[in-house]
């Protein structure tokens, strides 16, 4: 019997939205997918797709301001590929506010936040452990760092 060899983690995109009736959206997201849920709570719903690689939360917030996007992101393969990503992005002076072993959307993850000069949120991470609760979440200051240093000024 040959013995299949197994895959190799990938980076998979990763978005969250608001929605405003979970139900609703899980219906359709499974019908647009083909697919069920990967997870399903009262207060929250994840997909996850092999092809395209995507990672989709949906989390019902009532609507307000700020549309329907929460955050994009990326989930690492491994916490190397996140450090390494994390380390490019400071380099080039992208600020970023690391989290590590955070209980969020019943799992724990390491992470980091940047967000981009429009303020887009985006959320680098990986997926250490599926949880039975839904954790409380990251933190505001960590959702929302700076998204570059301040250009170096020249001096006279």
């Amino acid at each position: 019997m040959i013995q299949a060899l197994p895959v190799a983690p990938a980076i998979r995109f990763h978005l969250s939205l608001n929605v405003s009736d979970l139900a609703r959206a899980v219906t359709f997201y499974r019908t647009l997918f083909g697919v069920e849920p990967a997870k399903q709570r009262g207060d929250y719903a994840k997909f996850e797709l092999d092809d395209p690689p995507l990672v989709l939360s949906l989390e019902p917030t009532p609507r307000g301001a700020g549309g329907v996007l929460n955050h994009l992101g990326f989930r690492m393969p491994d916490v190397t590929t996140l450090v390494a990503m994390q380390e490019r992005l400071e380099r080039a002076g992208i600020r970023s506010q690391r989290e590590e072993g955070v209980e969020c959307c019943y799992a724990r993850q390491t992470k980091f936040w940047v967000t981009d000069p429009d303020q887009t949120l985006w959320e680098m991470y990986t997926l250490d452990a599926d949880l039975e609760h839904r954790g409380p979440g990251q933190s505001l200051e960590a959702m929302r760092p700076p998204a570059m240093e301040p250009p170096a000024q020249a001096k006279p």
